[in-house]
């Protein structure tokens, strides 16, 4: 039976490959985004992708954010699963004492208090059997110098998945997390090019005891699987995806 599915962030890297994983199971998915334009660049290779019904919205904004489950429970009445993925790139990078204020106040908005506000619009629009995952970040499990305010919103992130996840299972409502290692996406692509070094790929492969970056796909398969029936059982997890650097 088909389900409702939303993903936030679903114009690239891992929000792209888990909106057409869940359309070639058959489900109906909503996706959004800041701009339409990558939407329809995305659509453009790979036409799969128009199956599914994009919102351009900013989640930065209260009032989009709202509109956007306002528009979902009008149009579908509710959510059988939802992915909160959307992440901006991080604008709070280097040193924590020298990072301007308002960057460390974006990027804690970004990471942490967006998929919060999501995950709440997300429970009240769910009823027993839905399923709800939070894409965190190997990040979010340990410390991370030069980009401590989105470790720091990663980590709350995991307590909020934990927390909620006792609540809503009372409910019937599964809560769960993936947390991604190195992640081969148009962002590390444009690092890249824009350091010149050509050989960034195979050297930040040389720190991940797998060898590689993982594919957006490896981690669409893992957060289709947490929401799937074989999945049932697993309440407040963070499944991690990294190759094993998070062992290290």
């Amino acid at each position: 039976m088909s389900r409702i599915v939303l993903v936030t962030g679903g114009s690239r890297g891992i929000g792209r490959a888990t909106v057409k994983t869940f359309l070639e199971l058959g489900d109906q998915v909503v996706t959004c985004g800041r701009n339409l334009s990558t939407w329809q660049k995305a659509v453009e290779q790979d036409a799969e992708l128009a199956a599914a019904e994009f919102l351009t919205v900013d989640l930065s904004e209260q009032r989009e954010l709202d509109e956007l489950f306002s528009q979902i429970q009008n149009r579908f009445g509710q959510l059988d699963v939802a992915v909160n993925n959307a992440s901006p790139a991080n604008p709070a990078t280097g040193q924590y004492a020298s990072v301007d204020t308002p960057a460390l106040a974006e990027s804690l908005m970004a990471d942490f208090w967006i998929p919060a506000q999501c995950l709440k619009h997300e429970l009240n629009l769910m009823r027993a059997g839905g399923s709800i995952v939070n894409i965190s970040s190997v990040n979010g499990l340990r410390p991370t110098p030069n980009a401590a305010m989105y470790s720091a919103a990663k980590h709350a992130l995991e307590g909020l998945t934990r927390s909620v996840a006792l609540e809503a299972i009372q409910d019937g409502i599964r809560v769960n997390a993936v947390a991604p290692g190195l992640t081969w996406t148009t962002r590390w692509q444009l690092r890249a090019d824009q350091s010149g070094n050509p050989d960034l790929r195979s050297e930040m492969n040389g720190i991940v005891p797998a060898g590689r970056f993982a594919e957006p796909a490896e981690i669409a398969s893992a957060i289709v699987f947490l929401c799937s029936e074989r999945a049932q059982y697993i309440v407040g997890h963070t499944l991690v995806i990294d190759g094993g650097v998070s062992l290290k």
